[in-house]
């Protein structure tokens, strides 16, 4: 058995990681180049963003967010209405609808991406080189066993 007392600590900054990561829980709506964006939104498009697939569906999608397939056809639908997400037949089956990015989308993605990353590179700048090489491999590591299609994983 591993000592609790590391399994807590593990715990605990998890929890803080979340609040870390994802400020905007506190406030589900984000401002985007005069619109306004749900959270949710983003999360279907970081979803579709890190897809490693061609083509990509609703079910990628609610594979990615951990929901079920109805909860993310909603969710794709705001993203579309709010013109971040398209929805085309596919090349290979035009009965299948696929999913990318309009431009405002990349846009968005590119936007959040470059604040998380500032965020990330002033919380660890006093860290060494290696240090935040070996803590991104273990907490990527980590991110794949608990969910392996989060990062673009078969």
């Amino acid at each position: 058995m591993r000592d609790d007392g590391v399994l807590e600590q593990l715990d605990s900054a998890l929890l803080a990681l979340r609040r870390f990561v994802s400020p905007e829980l506190a406030r589900p709506r984000i401002e985007h180049e005069g619109t306004v964006i749900e959270l949710s939104t983003m999360l279907v498009v970081d979803a579709i963003d890190r897809s490693a697939l061609g083509e990509v569906s609703v079910r990628e999608v609610a594979e990615s967010l951990q929901v079920a397939p109805s909860t993310a056809s909603r969710l794709v639908d705001r993203a579309v209405g709010a013109g971040m997400v398209a929805s085309a037949p596919s090349e290979d089956d035009p009965r299948r609808r696929v999913l990318h990015l309009t431009g405002a989308g990349r846009r968005l993605q590119r936007a959040a991406r470059r604040h998380r990353t500032q965020r990330l590179g002033a919380a660890t700048a006093e860290w060494s080189r290696d240090d935040l090489e070996h803590f991104a491999e273990l907490l990527d590591r980590f991110a794949r066993t608990i969910h392996p299609h989060a990062l673009g994983g078969t």
